[in-house]
């Protein structure tokens, strides 16, 4: 119950932030699918092609955004982490916000739902989203899917 508060904590820290990078630059190139996982956690585990024709890899498109890549972990409480490429592909000078839903799937099953944030992200602008979810970590390869949420 404990780790279920902090996860939900978690998720709306990242509704109110924004998922940017740092140096405020963009991302001149996708970056492979990985998971990664942290020194005490499962050996790291690289995407492969979707299984059993659930889910499929970056790039993904829903709308206006876009999937580019994705690495996913152990959290180090038991569950799903990780870090997402996503961009805006929309023309709304003034940026956009959004929520999205990515699911994780392995052998053709769904394993895992992350979610995360962005906000304020102009035309053409790629950020890094954390992802949280409270789902159990279970090791890859996976297969994903990518929704916006509005």
């Amino acid at each position: 119950m404990k780790r279920h508060v902090v996860v939900l904590s978690l998720l709306a820290a990242l509704l109110t932030a924004c998922g940017t990078d740092g140096d405020g630059g963009e991302e001149s190139g996708t970056i492979p699918p990985t998971t990664s996982a942290p020194a005490t956690s499962p050996p790291t585990t690289t995407t492969s092609a979707a299984p059993e024709g659930k889910g499929t890899q970056p790039p993904i498109e829903s709308g206006d955004w876009r999937l580019d890549s994705i690495t996913v972990r152990d959290n180090g409480l038991g569950d799903f982490g990780g870090r997402a490429r996503i961009t805006y592909t929309g023309d709304n000078a003034e940026g956009a916000i959004n929520t999205f839903t990515i699911t994780v799937f392995k052998g053709g099953k769904d394993v895992a739902s992350l979610k995360g944030s962005a906000s304020d992200v102009p035309p053409g602008r790629t950020i890094t989203a954390d992802l949280i979810s409270t789902d159990n970590f279970v090791s890859g390869p996976y297969a994903y899917d990518f929704q916006k949420d509005f």
